[in-house]
């Protein structure tokens, strides 16, 4: 059973791109393919803070929804699933970078 702050987020998630999906010009399915992977990743993400994980909902959601399709439209036939999948992704990914560019070294690029 899912705890209540989960639930919550889950319902709050779902209200609000229902509330979306009628305003002109958003794509419906894949709205709710984005708030589905962002919701995935919130609800597992449970070593985070509420505030943090209802940011990264939001975060993820935008990236889902704006660059899912984009990025995966190689491997994926429908938008949808497109936004799902990288909106699950995006938040472990950006956290990767951040950690990668953290032990990298910009002289190292430069020496010949």
């Amino acid at each position: 059973m899912a705890e209540p702050s989960s639930a919550a987020i889950a319902t709050a998630t779902v209200t609000g791109v229902t509330l979306l999906s009628y305003l002109t010009n958003i794509d419906a399915e894949t709205l709710m393919g984005a708030a589905s992977g962002a919701s995935i990743f919130v609800i597992s993400a449970k070593d985070h803070k509420l505030l943090t994980r209802f940011i990264y909902l939001i975060i993820s959601l935008c990236m889902g929804y704006q660059a899912g399709p984009v990025l995966l439209e190689n491997f994926f036939k429908t938008p949808s699933v497109c936004a799902f999948v990288f909106s699950a992704c995006c938040i472990n990914l950006a956290q990767q970078l951040i950690k990668a560019s953290e032990n990298a070294s910009i002289f190292r690029w430069f020496k010949s």
